[in-house]
């Protein structure tokens, strides 16, 4: 048997657990394990040399297909530069399995080179660490890694799903002879995860149905990322039980008409939100973006607030829990939309008025109409060009919108009912670090248009995204370039503060132009409105290589407009 038989088996688990997918950064302790997934036939390897996008990279790709990718790279500070991504992925529970080879213990901090303490070195930030032996000739160091291995892919897989780090000491020499051929052995052990899912007692599902009747003003707040199972069954709560669905855009719940929660909470109309407050409310899924709705729920606790998530952990944004329920939201709904639909069967098919429902309905039509009204009548803006950008968004495509203004721009403006758009967003620790880099990895996995609308201070800062041989024809960047960051200037804080231009916005002045000669990616620039409609065709169109297109904004101009914004909804009711 080779030496680093073990270590190149570990494909061959991967390959049997569908773990098919690898990120690879180049460098020499992590050889074997590279040289194993690149000559594994069921393996699909990508060579990324930054490890920082590397990680985000693979995170797009495992947000995309919620299957675990792989990171792997050498010892040293490259372990450090997965943190963000692996960050990322822990919060908004996506599947990663991180392989890191490091020199064996006895030489940590022995002033040799490329060697950090790496055991446990993502902290909490991963759902479990683990460190291989360095002995790879005892038939229980070989055990012991196979055991590990099956173990960590079960555990990215398993509700609430993240990320899982394997420290691998691999000794010298780490490269096969000029001849040796590296196998795959086909009786490698594979341990099966065998998953339950969780049901509610009857006695629950009775106490829920009391509390349910009572209510008067029932409200569901849904959260990051959510399935289409569970989009078609909330759609029924709003369309067949009047229930109002409030749903940042980042929900993907598109199968109800979208409820401006953000613009109608910006409201300082008191009397007017207090007919807003819930009674009993529920909630699923992970962060919302909208400030305004988590201020709201806080200071207009309702009476009952149950929560549906796996994820053992107690998570209250609101302030208000009083009943948390650890199983998947989509059983919960379904569930609970039976019993429901059953008793109304039961009682009579006739519909109650809901003047609850009804109030947020109107209030939705009302901030739509006022909002269209006026970024119609605005001059050239971020927040107009964010509305143009949703409007143009193809049918059937994926929208991978970044983080700071973009994010609230687009999630103030909604993208509207069925339209079959899924919508991605790095919300779990809501960097601006790698939102390019993931919207890549997204694009790399699917045939379907992939729309990434980023500013300019989140694409500069990851422009190493487009450091790669893999740069997908159907990533289309729409980038928003007022020269600094301008949220700075629009949130509360900072903006009063002299410092705020070099210390906070930190003004630049580069340009994608000659970034993209650079990487064979097609470019336009766009300064006004004509253009930028003439651009935004291009959204619907194929092309044989990646498009960045440039938007010139007058950043003081976009403070301008967002204050006049948000002063027309102060008194809305």
């Amino acid at each position: 048997m080779a030496i680093l038989q073990p270590i190149h088996n570990i494909a061959e688990i991967f390959s049997k657990k569908d773990v098919k997918t690898v990120i690879l950064c180049p460098g020499s302790r992590s050889a074997a394990l590279t040289l194993s997934m690149v000559r594994h036939p069921d393996i699909e390897t990508f060579s990324i040399s930054d490890e920082r996008s590397a990680g985000f990279i693979g995170l797009g790709m495992a947000q995309l297909t919620n299957k675990t990718v792989s990171l792997i790279c050498t010892s040293g500070t490259a372990v450090y530069n997965f943190a963000p991504a692996v960050a990322e992925s822990f919060f908004q529970e996506i599947p990663l399995l991180i392989l890191t080879a490091d020199r064996p213990a006895e030489w940590i901090h022995q002033y040799d080179g490329q060697t950090i303490y790496q055991r446990e070195i993502f902290g909490k930030h991963v759902k479990k660490s683990f460190e291989l032996p360095a002995d790879y000739s005892n038939e229980d160091c070989i055990w012991q890694i196979e055991r590990v291995i099956n173990e960590a892919i079960n555990l990215s897989q398993t509700n609430p799903k993240g990320p899982v780090h394997i420290n691998i000491p691999i000794r010298e020499p780490f490269y096969p002879n000029e001849n040796e051929t590296i196998t795959f052995d086909s009786n490698v052990r594979i341990i099966e995860n065998c998953l339950m899912d969780k049901k509610l007692p009857n006695q629950f599902w009775n106490n829920f149905k009391e509390i349910w009747q009572d209510a008067e003003n029932k409200l569901i707040i849904v959260g990051n990322r959510q399935s289409s199972e569970l989009n078609e069954t909330l759609a029924k709560f709003s369309d067949e039980l009047n229930i109002p669905i409030v749903a940042d855009i980042i929900s993907n719940v598109n199968s109800v008409d979208s409820i401006l929660a953000d613009v109608i909470l910006a409201s300082k109309n008191e009397k007017f939100r207090n007919k807003l407050k819930p009674d009993l409310l529920i909630t699923c899924g992970k962060s919302i973006i909208s400030k305004n709705l988590k201020l709201f729920i806080r200071n207009n606790k309702p009476k009952y607030h149950f929560h549906i998530q796996e994820n053992g952990d107690l998570i209250d944004p609101f302030q208000t829990l009083t009943h948390k329920v650890e199983v998947s939201p989509e059983y919960f709904f379904k569930q609970l939309f039976e019993d429901l639909d059953f008793l109304k069967f039961k009682e009579g098919d006739e519909d109650d008025e809901n003047i609850y429902f009804e109030l947020w309905n109107q209030s939705n039509l009302k901030v739509k109409h006022i909002l269209h009204e006026f970024l119609s009548n605005s001059n050239f803006c971020e927040f107009k060009v964010v509305r143009n950008v949703l409007d143009k968004l193809p049918e059937n495509s994926i929208f991978h919108v970044a983080n700071s203004m973009v994010v609230r721009y687009s999630n103030l403006i909604g993208l509207g009912k069925g339209k079959n758009i899924e919508v991605f967003a790095n919300r779990g620790t809501s960097g601006i670090d790698g939102s390019l880099s993931s919207a890549v990895g997204c694009a790399i996995k699917t045939d379907k248009a992939v729309t990434c609308l980023i500013g300019d201070m989140s694409f500069f800062y990851d422009r190493n995204a487009f450091w790669n041989t893999y740069l997908p024809d159907n990533l289309r960047v729409i980038l928003l370039n007022n020269n600094g960051g301008n949220i700075f200037r629009i949130i509360d804080g900072p903006n009063k503060q002299p410092e705020v231009g070099e210390y906070f916005e930190t003004k630049q002045n580069h340009s994608a132009e000659f970034f993209c000669q650079e990487n064979n990616v097609k470019y336009l620039k766009v300064k006004d409105e004509v253009n930028l409609e003439l651009s935004l065709n291009l959204l619907q169109e194929k092309s044989t290589r990646p498009i960045v297109i440039e938007i010139e904004l007058d950043g003081l101009q976009n403070v301008e407009i967002f204050n006049e914004y948000k002063k027309l909804f102060a008194n809305f009711s």
